[in-house]
């Protein structure tokens, strides 16, 4: 990322605060990190490539507000990492994590399936996308071409909206297309809509069979590219 306005601009998209514990995916050079650590959160950066671990350890030192987990994010056992965190840090009330990632486009259906639903967990996240995709899941109305089965579980588990566009003029090297940024606010079970179960509302009939068929492609196929 060769604007470091836009990393304060995701930052402040989730709100992060002194205090709060974040999970970043794919630190990547770290320019993103920095920004979080401004901010006074604690984090804890899952990267799933070893050089680029060693690297954000190596540009950060031993601060204790940092933590690089050596791990691919769709392995990665959240509640176990994150419960204990948030129980230290709670001082008797609720604490939720935060989710803050400039993301690989081609990992960023599986990120959204897998963060949603914890929100015992997590009460924020926010990602940068490809524009088109990022509008596509913010803002796709019922009964047009543009609403998937993605944007049914996105809407079950949260509330999206669209922040901000990101032209690829900031990146290095340049991509081909803009980046978007859409905020997640997670619901929490008790805000679900009223449904028999969460298992049958998802997969009976015909959107089981469309969102069995649907892969990466449901949310961006165009070429990656990092900060």
């Amino acid at each position: 990322m060769l604007n470091a306005r836009v990393n304060e601009e995701l930052v402040a998209a989730a709100g992060v605060e002194v205090g709060d514990v974040v999970l970043e995916i794919g630190p990547g050079t770290g320019s993103l990190t920095a920004a979080l650590l401004a901010a006074g959160a604690t984090v804890v950066a899952v990267e799933k490539d070893k050089h680029m671990a060693t690297l954000v350890r190596d540009r950060f030192g031993s601060t204790e507000q940092l933590k690089v987990i050596e791990e691919d994010i769709t392995k990665f056992h959240v509640h176990s990492h994150f419960l204990p965190i948030l129980d230290e840090k709670s001082r008797g009330t609720k604490k939720y994590a935060k989710v803050v990632a400039n993301l690989p486009f081609n990992v960023s259906t599986e990120v959204v399936k897998q963060i949603l639903p914890m929100g015992d967990v997590f009460s924020v996240m926010v990602l940068m996308l490809q524009d088109e995709a990022a509008l596509r899941l913010a803002n796709a109305s019922i009964q047009t071409p543009e609403y998937r089965p993605i944007n049914v579980f996105v809407n079950f588990y949260s509330e999206p909206e669209y922040k901000f566009k990101v032209e690829r003029a900031n990146f290095f090297p340049q991509p081909t297309v803009d980046g978007g940024v859409i905020r997640f606010k997670i619901k929490d079970a008790g805000e679900y809509p009223p449904v028999s179960s969460n298992k049958s509302f998802f997969f009976n009939g015909e959107l089981r069979v469309q969102w069995e068929a649907q892969d990466a492609s449901e949310i961006t196929s165009t070429p990656i590219f990092f900060c």
